[in-house]
């Protein structure tokens, strides 16, 4: 009853935000896939495609799509929107539709060659289309992001086999994800395990000496856990096992993966899983622990509450497939670590950001198998912190005698404004939260890293995507979180204004491509003229000026228009029988660009 009302409270804020966005762009599909994406962290920013490419009767969609060409991996994203859903129902979606939409995108690959052939060369989905057929013989992966406004309940694996292909996968994105990930970043999920009575079985492990005695934040066990019970408490109690696992992808198909599985499928090679295999690193909150007597330093796990696979997803989810696989898991034990947090009257911490950073810490150094988002790992930074409390503090200036009501809202963690708003009752209360720090002043730490290395002149790194540019952004700004003598420099007033500046600027120019008739590649031409607009007229655009009147001049409205107009045509011209997209994300291209259009564009005002 509790998850329900829950889920009712949670569909109407994301509902109400996307129904605004809606309104301004004519379209849902288009502002809930934005939304959804922004949870996602993908190494590679999708290109969404205007329009999305849609064949009724041959059952072919697509929405977006990016190519990581360092590891020859294809992502696909098809958008599934039921205008019937709403809170009074809670419509879900069976596994045969995710199956049936998940073979949209399937089929915009295996008919690649005759689209090629027959779609508009001006259209993004043509570029789509060419670029599988470039890099066909280099795929070794396709990701199928089924997107949906309706709740995937049965959370079952799907299936789809593209001949060719050695690994695909298909991942479900519901609103029911959406909102775990967004407790799990608040830290908000307390679920309890009882492993003694839910699953008739416990495990053992070692108690870590630590001499800090009393003081201590944490306690570390270590040890092992049979397989079978793994499998038993991944069956139960799902993604909720592994939402603080930085890596997003969890299905057991992938080459680590589908080692994992023949090992186990192998009778000798079994009972070596110890052997092979790295083990899992966990964290719980509490936990329900026996002294185990004439045992040296080794106690029963009984039970644990707000038990979170920190690294070890992939190996959890082999397991789980395996095992609903049936295959045999007796005698096959995966080694463990167990963090559990300790509060006592010495702690100063905040317990939350504790567990953050113990959390990322862990993600970052107990296994390097798989690509670690870094975007996660630094969110929980003295600098991010920072930026965090200024935002909460500092308002946004008036210029007509009234006093300030407004503020900008900085999101440290994903579906953090959101959590803010449910916190608060509905009506006045969260009426009164949102003219303090209304939705179009919302910047995730993405969006700042975006905005402000596409206007020191890195287009080219924001047109990576997310992960790439929020590294960059935090390389410039080092010296604010990271200082090997410990004295760490601090951000100013001024600092904060000025990065707040940035993204005004750089959302003015969001604003003017968006009414422009521009179609295809608008993120790329935004990055590249807001750093074009820096590189020519940054002496003359004072950045403290923007923040006081909290927004760019008009008198440089002709200009950005005048460059994005350049900009999508050298995009177009100087990629020649590259893909646009992947052209754009290069070091060579920004150079090209600067030293081909500069001349004719510095003399604008």
């Amino acid at each position: 009853m509790i998850e329900t009302r829950k889920k009712k409270e949670f569909l109407l804020d994301f509902m109400e935000d996307l129904e605004e966005k809606a309104s301004k762009k004519g379209s849902y599909q288009v502002p809930f896939l934005e939304k959804t994406l922004e949870f996602m962290d993908r190494p590679d920013e999708p290109e969404i495609l205007l329009p999305p490419y849609l064949d009724s009767d041959k059952k072919i969609a697509v929405n977006a799509f990016s190519f990581d060409d360092e590891n020859s991996v294809l992502d696909l994203y098809v958008v599934n929107y039921n205008f019937e859903q709403n809170e009074d129902d809670l419509l879900d979606i069976s596994m045969s539709s995710i199956s049936e939409i998940a073979n949209k995108a399937k089929r915009f690959i295996t008919n690649h060659k005759l689209l090629i052939e027959t779609l508009d060369r001006s259209l993004q989905s043509f570029d789509l289309a060419k670029l599988i057929g470039e890099e066909w013989d280099n795929i070794s992966e396709v990701n199928i992001f089924v997107i949906t406004n309706q709740y995937y309940s049965s959370n079952k694996p799907v299936e789809v086999k593209i001949p060719g292909i050695e690994t695909v996968n298909v991942q479900v994105w519901d609103l029911n994800r959406v909102q775990q990930l967004i407790l799990a970043e608040q830290g908000i999920e307390t679920d309890y395990i009882d492993f003694e009575k839910d699953f008739n079985e416990t495990f053992e492990m070692i108690l870590v000496p630590d001499p800090r005695s009393e003081i201590k934040d944490f306690d570390c066990y270590v040890g092992y856990i049979s397989a079978e019970l793994l499998a038993k408490a991944y069956d139960e109690w799902g993604q909720k096992l592994v939402e603080r696992n930085v890596r997003s992808f969890l299905q057991a198909r992938g080459g680590t993966n589908k080692g994992i599985r023949d090992t186990l499928k192998d009778p000798i090679q079994r009972n070596m899983f110890v052997v092979y295999n790295n083990g899992i690193s966990t964290v719980a909150r509490t936990a329900d622990i026996e002294k185990i007597e004439n045992g040296a330093n080794t106690y029963k796990i009984k039970g644990l509450s707000g038990w979170q696979i920190v690294n070890g997803g992939q190996t959890t989810a082999s397991i789980h497939n395996a095992y609903k696989e049936g295959i045999e898991l007796k005698d096959v034990y995966v080694q463990a670590k167990l963090t559990i947090l300790q509060k006592n009257e010495f702690t100063t911490h905040d317990q939350h950001l504790l567990e953050d950073e113990i959390v990322s810490r862990i993600s970052q150094y107990a296994n390097t198998q798989n690509k670690i988002n870094k975007s996660d790992l630094l969110a929980n930074t003295r600098f991010m912190s920072d930026l965090e409390k200024f935002s909460r503090n500092i308002w946004i200036p008036v210029t007509d005698g009234r006093r300030p009501e407004s503020k900008w809202y900085f999101e440290r963690a994903r579906g953090q404004y959101m959590v803010d708003i449910s916190r608060r009752k509905r009506g006045k209360e969260q009426t009164a939260f949102k003219k303090q720090y209304p939705k179009d002043y919302v910047l995730t730490k993405v969006d700042i890293a975006k905005h402000f290395i596409s206007w020191e002149g890195y287009p080219q790194v924001s047109s990576k995507g997310g992960e790439g540019a929020f590294k960059k952004f935090m390389d410039l700004n080092k010296s604010f979180w990271k200082s090997d003598d410990g004295n760490q420099t601090k951000i100013t007033l001024s600092i904060y204004q000025k990065l707040i500046a940035r993204s005004i600027i750089f959302l003015r120019v969001q604003e003017i491509v968006g009414n422009m008739e521009i179609k295809g590649y608008k993120a790329n031409v935004n990055y590249y003229t807001t750093a074009m607009l820096n590189e020519l007229y940054g002496t003359k655009i004072d950045l403290l000026t923007v923040w006081e009147s909290q927004n760019l001049s008009d008198k440089w409205d002709d200009v950005i228009r005048t460059i994005a107009d350049r900009t999508l045509l050298f995009l177009r011209q100087s990629a020649g029988d590259k893909n646009v997209t992947q052209w754009a994300k290069q070091e060579g291209c920004w150079s090209e660009y600067k030293n081909t259009c500069s001349h004719e564009l510095k003399n604008l005002i």
